[in-house]
């Protein structure tokens, strides 16, 4: 692809450069992206995922308080002109409202007047047509950007949790069962005796319960648990090089992982918290604090410091520094040995302990 060339009111030209290693290349080049015809484009609206995002946020924001000015809205966009047929595209739209009015995101509010004239002035009749509201949660899963569908399998996760089904690996596996992971990493045949111990390990903390083995989605329900396991082999400090080696999981797609996990476990705490699951809400915040940094949970009280990643605070730890009490009665010279000067010092700074007399660069 080729992105815009120039800045408007800018440059008064730009250039795009199309490098060829080979003749040949350069040619295939010149014929299909310089001489050739623009590929046609698809409205995303016909994918349902986005557009239940879409259909949710246009109630939340207040911009279509009625059935008929979603359906309004809509006719006016490109996936109605390429879909083309807009009675269809209604009853598409009914059922998510109706998908949403179940999730308990939205509410459909009879209008109702205190005029019983037959003479009604046009604004009346308008206020008795059924209104779209969204409801607090509805509102707040709109803000997250995420799928009502996934939101609405985080509100049964953390439901279950509830009742006393709480674990780091349920956190990862609730998440790597969402739309926005996919798609998931598929499981290998050698993968399989260590995705099914695991599986027989954690039943119990799985909100989702694994499907019939001859069912259709246990293939997916499979790549599911790979995908959450090697989030939780990052999160027990397995490096890139190994997940490569036995998973191959590339450290890019990793990463990618990563992030994606740690949007949805923002929303799961944003969500627990509006409706109020204060005790889950430590454990999710938990499970993404290891994510984001790579680590078992007993360095989670050395990771607070500035400058202290995932190395440093093994390092720390294997050493007998275990916390932040352990770091304060060490001399600067034993925390100096194991992480250098500048990192002793700053971390001596940090712990509101006198540097004037330590050493440093």
């Amino acid at each position: 692809m080729c992105g815009r060339a120039g800045r408007p009111r800018y440059d008064s030209e730009g250039v795009a450069v199309l490098m060829a290693k080979t003749k040949p290349e350069a040619e295939y080049a010149w014929e299909n992206y310089i001489l050739g015809e623009p590929e046609k484009i698809t409205s995303k609206l016909g994918v349902e995922p986005i557009l239940r995002m879409h259909t949710l946020g246009l109630i939340a924001s207040g911009i279509t308080p009625g059935k008929q000015d979603l359906f309004d809205f809509f006719s006016k966009t490109f996936y109605a002109l390429q879909y083309g047929d807009m009675s269809s595209i209604h009853n598409i739209l009914e059922k998510i409202i109706s998908q949403l009015k179940d999730f308990n995101f939205i509410t459909i509010e009879s209008g109702t007047s205190d005029n019983n004239s037959p003479f009604k002035k046009a604004s009346e009749i308008s206020s008795e047509k059924p209104r779209l509201k969204p409801t607090k949660i509805g509102k707040r899963v709109s803000e997250l950007y995420i799928d009502p569908l996934t939101a609405h399998g985080i509100i049964k996760a953390l439901d279950f949790a509830s009742k006393g089904h709480v674990s780091h690996f349920g956190w990862l596996h609730m998440i790597s069962g969402t739309i926005e992971m996919r798609p998931l990493i598929s499981a290998r045949k050698k993968d399989m005796e260590i995705l099914e111990n695991i599986i027989a390990q954690e039943t119990d903390n799985l909100a989702k319960k694994p499907p019939n083995q001859w069912d259709w989605e246990y293939e997916e329900y499979i790549d599911s648990i790979k995908t959450a396991h090697i989030l939780d082999c990052w999160a027990k400090e397995i490096g890139e090089d190994r997940l490569l080696e036995e998973f191959n999981t590339t450290p890019g797609e990793l990463r990618a992982r990563l992030d994606t996990a740690d949007w949805l476990l923002y929303a799961t705490a944003e969500i627990a918290l509006l409706l109020g699951y204060m005790e889950i809400l430590k454990h999710i915040r938990k499970t993404r604090i290891r994510l984001n940094y790579g680590v078992k949970e007993e360095l989670l009280p050395l990771i607070r410091l500035k400058g202290i990643g995932r190395v440093r605070a093994r390092k720390l730890y294997n050493s007998g520094l275990k916390d932040l009490g352990g770091l304060r009665r060490a001399e600067f010279a034993v925390i100096e040995k194991i992480v250098g000067a500048g990192i002793a010092l700053e971390i001596k700074k940090q712990l509101g302990e006198e540097t004037e007399n330590m050493e440093s660069f």
